[in-house]
């Protein structure tokens, strides 16, 4: 049944490209045979749409899916590394424990999605829209998130260890009890966020927006405050 209505999919999207109805043999045989067999590594998925479909358990390592239409889709444990996701739609979608390691994911969209326990080990995710997401336990370290929106979502009990996140807005996010050591946010809008018992230990918020944020019980060590002091090993940022 998934396959049939992979088959659909893509059939509308070549369609859509082409003004006219298109027969299977018009599609990459290589696609159709990893609808079978769910290894969709190496190949061109580029434009395609895909959406509300489950490919749960698929291997989708170093391929192309920039600007692929992804929105409502299933990704359970699906590996994505190396993978190009940029400019994807991935709304709404399912992606319980995806390993997104090196992945490219720069200019994609991903609000309302779910994303618990998946890994983003040094994937780029910079000027990503992912407003309203949860990404609850999840693996961010050296992730990229550069210029992104993950206003009103959820990073709690997540590892955000040595990530790139100047001029990120994270206004409204919950990133309770998470470790955001060696964080670059530099000018980051936290308003709003909670960070209760979040780990900030020699991170960066040079510039950081903090009106209405709750830091209480968080950890300070070396950290460099919104107004360029320096913790240092005993004092917090107020």
């Amino acid at each position: 049944m998934e396959i049939v209505k992979s088959l659909i999919s893509i059939l509308i999207a070549v369609s859509i490209l082409s003004g006219c109805a298109a027969p299977p043999d018009k599609v990459d045989p290589a696609v159709l045979e990893a609808l079978e067999t769910g290894d969709f590594r190496y190949l061109d998925l580029s434009g395609l749409n895909l959406k509300y479909t489950s490919f749960d358990y698929t291997n989708w390592t170093n391929a192309n899916a920039s600007g692929s239409e992804l929105t409502g889709s299933d990704f359970a444990l699906v590996d994505f590394t190396n993978a190009d996701l940029s400019e994807a739609d991935m709304d709404e979608g399912f992606f319980l424990g995806a390993n997104f390691l090196y992945a490219d994911l720069s200019h994609a969209n991903m609000k309302y999605a779910n994303f618990f326990y998946a890994s983003f080990i040094s994937a780029d995710l910079t000027n990503v829209v992912a407003i309203e997401s949860d990404f609850e336990n999840s693996n961010m370290e050296n992730a990229d998130l550069r210029e992104g929106n993950f206003g009103n979502s959820i990073f709690i009990d997540s590892n955000l260890h040595m990530i790139k996140a100047s001029n990120t807005k994270f206004h409204r996010t919950i990133f309770d009890n998470s470790n955001m050591t060696y964080a670059d946010l530099n000018f980051t809008d936290l308003s709003g966020a909670s960070l209760k018992g979040v780990d900030l230990q020699f991170s960066d918020l040079t510039g950081a927006v903090i009106d209405g944020a709750d830091f209480s019980g968080a950890k300070w060590y070396y950290t460099v405050c919104p107004d360029g002091t320096n913790s240092g090993i005993s004092r917090d940022c107020f």
